[in-house]
């Protein structure tokens, strides 16, 4: 999955339905990141990543949806108070 230079998305290694489910996984996260250009300027790479949503596996969505209005932020240029958020 790639973006556009600069702007925002987010993936998670644990999130569920991705791979790596685990049958007592209660919880998973998303990191939000930048697409930033490469060095030899051909193609994208991601930045570290800038924020974290956490949440409850069966509240997948809802993690989703706060990690997509997270993106939005940040593509208009707003800052973050913290480093993560935990979705309930």
């Amino acid at each position: 999955m790639k973006g556009q230079a600069y702007k925002h998305g987010f993936d998670g290694h644990c999130k569920p339905g991705g791979g790596a489910d685990h049958i007592s996984q209660a919880t998973f996260s998303v990191g939000i990141f930048q697409w930033l250009p490469k060095t030899g300027g051909t193609g994208l790479k991601r930045s570290a990543v800038k924020y974290r949503v956490k949440g409850a596996v069966n509240n997948a969505e809802a993690v989703y949806a706060r990690a997509r209005e997270v993106c939005q932020l940040l593509d208009t240029g707003s800052t973050l108070r913290t480093k993560s958020e935990i979705i309930r």
